[in-house]
């Protein structure tokens, strides 16, 4: 009956202990986060904006006034339910894509060197927030004017400053 229980008792432990190998070597560990809830669903917003003026700048489309408009309302609204180090990312955000929005679309340069400077936001907040960077790719491209780097959810470079001249120009760079 001991030496039932005893192997009971031993196996229990190795799963235990074998549990924590499951992560496949390469999978990185999830960074943990206490960012409160209504924070974390405005910076998902903003984020989402975000990318949706990424990707028209990246088709040479530079009419972004209304996502830059919802971009600085939700940073806003994030910031209000914030954790300190992540408010002044956020103001800057809001800040920078309210600039955006007031450019006429004519000046595609004028244009993408603002949204470097959202682009210099995104990349503080999500350095401030590594449970933020899952799915979020990090590129530069060293022919950019102004900031040179940008987040993408998609894999392969469509970058924002250069668009249609040269959409995959640049690499990936790190947090």
């Amino acid at each position: 009956m001991i030496g039932k229980a005893m192997c009971w008792g031993v196996a229990l432990v190795a799963l235990i202990a074998f549990s924590g190998c499951s992560r496949k070597a390469d999978q990185p560990e999830p960074a943990a986060s206490s960012l409160p809830a209504p924070a974390r669903s405005n910076i998902q917003s903003a984020l989402a904006a975000y990318e949706a003026i990424r990707a028209e700048l990246a088709r040479d489309q530079t009419n972004v006034r209304g996502r830059a408009l919802e971009l600085a309302g939700a940073a806003t609204l994030a910031h209000n339910a914030a954790p300190e180090a992540l408010r002044p990312p956020l103001q800057d955000l809001s800040a920078s894509a309210q600039t955006l929005a007031t450019l006429t679309t004519e000046d595609k340069k004028e244009v993408r060197k603002a949204f470097g400077e959202v682009s210099r936001a995104v990349v503080a907040l999500l350095a401030a927030e590594p449970s933020l960077q899952p799915g979020r790719h990090l590129y530069e491209c060293p022919m950019a004017e102004g900031y040179k780097k940008w987040v993408q959810v998609d894999e392969k470079i469509a970058n924002p400053y250069m668009g249609s001249q040269m959409l995959e120009c640049g690499a990936e760079a790190k947090y």
